[in-house]
């Protein structure tokens, strides 16, 4: 199963509209899926191992996918493909 992980922090204005995407395609595809914000410790443990710089940002099955605001077709396209 894929899996999705949202970096995201509470002083970001874009991380609410990213969240809105993956809650979204929720809905509609089975994966995993999570938020860790930026500042707790799982968050800093993320930051230190994809060497994020900015948030949100998108981890799908251990790869940085996306950084921003991610296109709903692009990220839909992406819990489509087989792994």
């Amino acid at each position: 199963m894929v899996k999705v992980t949202l970096v995201t922090a509470e002083w970001c204005h874009f991380c609410p509209t990213a969240k809105q995407v993956w809650r979204e395609l929720k809905e509609k595809y089975n994966f995993e899926y999570s938020e860790v914000d930026y500042d707790s410790p799982e968050g800093k443990k993320l930051v230190d191992e994809f060497s994020i710089v900015s948030v949100p940002t998108t981890i799908i099955d251990d790869q940085i996918a996306f950084v921003g605001v991610p296109d709903k077709n692009k990220a839909s396209k992406t819990l489509e493909s087989p792994v």
